[in-house]
């Protein structure tokens, strides 16, 4: 997908190109969703397969959902009922299988400490959560 098509898919701004990635502000969830291709160029993001992009636009209520599960699944001790999706992250060293969705979840003596769930090309969600520190 080009980054025209996907600034018109995720209604983007803002795009960056770093030499640590591709970066954009989608607002298709009438919220502000980081947008992160860690380890990309332009070419490489048009690598990813347009159905995969296409099917994740439309399903992302439903994959946030099923993401917010397993974090209550995973963490029934903590208060997450406030946390709200933040980001969608792909890298390409594999790391998030096909791709993660991300939720803020306060500062950490370590940094921003952010949740993730991963899901693969199927959308299947691996049912163990990554905590991650920024």
């Amino acid at each position: 997908m080009t980054k025209q098509q996907l600034i018109a898919l995720w209604q983007g701004k803002s795009w960056e190109r770093s030499p640590a990635g591709i970066y954009f502000i989608s607002r298709k969830s009438d919220k502000d969703l980081h947008v992160s291709f860690s380890g990309y160029s332009e070419r490489d993001v048009k690598s990813i397969p347009d159905p995969l992009m296409k099917r994740l636009s439309v399903e992302l209520t439903e994959l946030d959902q099923e993401a917010l599960r397993l974090i209550k699944e995973n963490f029934p001790e903590e208060d997450i009922e406030g946390i709200s999706l933040t980001g969608i992250m792909f890298d390409k060293n594999g790391c998030y299988d096909a791709f993660a969705l991300g939720y803020y979840v306060g500062e950490s003596p370590a940094g921003e400490l952010y949740l993730l769930v991963s899901f693969n090309e199927e959308f299947d969600a691996n049912s163990e959560v990554i905590c991650e520190a920024y």
